[in-house]
């Protein structure tokens, strides 16, 4: 039961990843798109879908909470800072899309604001993910490390920039199949290199892992390396897909790919890290909820997993196809 839980944390995480992963990535590009048609039309794209996307997010400290207290015990103290921050950013992101898109295209204010929000939500995700990789340091199960320990001697920082990276070639490649006309054009012609920025940033994160972290980390049965080495190579073929097939028919086919990097590379941190949850000293075992505790949760994953996979289904459904923009401004300014 707590492996079974364990891989709810990772599915959330991962879900998160990919769904608000590319919302932000679109916030992100709209503060270099000129053209106020067009970045209204990106608006449009992520406004349709983000409030959904973003449940995971919900979904994902409400597992750890439950499933493993302890670890989100001596977790959250070392990383209340990125997190404050991340959740400051998404406020502001959400509150500035809403007035943005009730707002004339020749009013860019919330339509900045709401790109900054994305940059400081995507950037914050990166260093608080980073600093749990890195390790958190704890003494008789209680968080005893310094406030600024999630940089990691600059590696937060490097993982907040990879981050920022993944989230801009995911939300380049979304944009290809939802949006047609001169701004696919563009966003064609920027995949291939926020695919390289992103294989360096991600490349680099790798192999300073090592150095960086406190972590156990562990390939050495053929139960790990065996995993991690498939997933790493599914990871370089999500990238390389994306990279040759930018502007090419069918459109899906970048996003889907590095939907699979994304993936894959989720894959390849748990077969480095399992069975830690928070390294290098909390494991799923030692701080696993009891027996009925899991029970009891199992059962409320098992009803609430699917309405919000039923939810995200329909809303994709419903928006379906290439995004049209109806644009209602009357002369007094709506």
């Amino acid at each position: 039961m707590d492996f079974f839980w364990m891989l709810i944390v990772v599915g959330s995480l991962l879900a998160y990843v990919i769904l608000d992963g590319y919302d932000l990535g679109i916030g992100v590009l709209t503060l270099f798109e000129r053209d106020a048609t067009d970045r209204r039309l990106m608006l449009s794209v992520v406004g349709n879908v983000w409030d959904g996307n973003e449940s995971w997010l919900i979904m994902l400290p409400m597992a750890i909470w439950a499933g493993f207290p302890e670890a989100f015990g001596t977790v959250m103290p070392g990383l209340y800072l990125p997190l404050i921050v991340m959740l400051f950013g998404l406020i502001f992101r959400g509150v500035a899309i809403e007035f943005a898109l009730h707002r004339p295209l020749s009013d860019r204010i919330w339509t900045w604001f709401f790109g900054a929000g994305s940059v400081v939500a995507a950037f914050a995700q990166g260093v608080a993910f980073g600093g749990l990789l890195t390790g958190v340091t704890v003494r008789n199960g209680e968080f005893a490390g310094a406030t600024w320990d999630f940089f990691g001697h600059g590696y937060g920082v490097l993982t907040g920039l990879a981050a920022i990276a993944l989230y801009c070639l995911a939300g380049a490649t979304r944009l290809l199949s939802k949006v047609e006309g001169d701004l696919r054009a563009r966003m064609a012609a920027a995949v291939r290199p926020l695919t390289l920025v992103t294989v360096v940033a991600v490349a680099l994160s790798a192999a300073l892992l090592p150095i960086a972290s406190t972590a156990h980390l562990q390939l050495g049965g053929v139960d790990r390396w065996l995993p991690f080495s498939y997933a790493v190579l599914v990871a370089i073929a999500g990238f390389w897909v994306a990279y040759r097939r930018a502007g090419r028919a069918p459109d899906r086919i970048p996003f889907l790919a590095v939907v699979a990097a994304e993936t894959a590379g989720m894959v390849a941190l748990v077969c480095l890290y399992f069975p830690q949850i928070v390294p290098p000293a909390v494991t799923i075992y030692s701080s696993a909820s009891g027996r009925l505790t899991m029970d009891f949760l199992a059962i409320m994953i098992g009803v609430l997993v699917p309405i919000t996979l039923a939810y995200h289904v329909f809303a994709n459904w419903v928006f379906r196809g290439r995004q049209a923009l109806v644009l209602e401004e009357a002369e007094g300014g709506h």
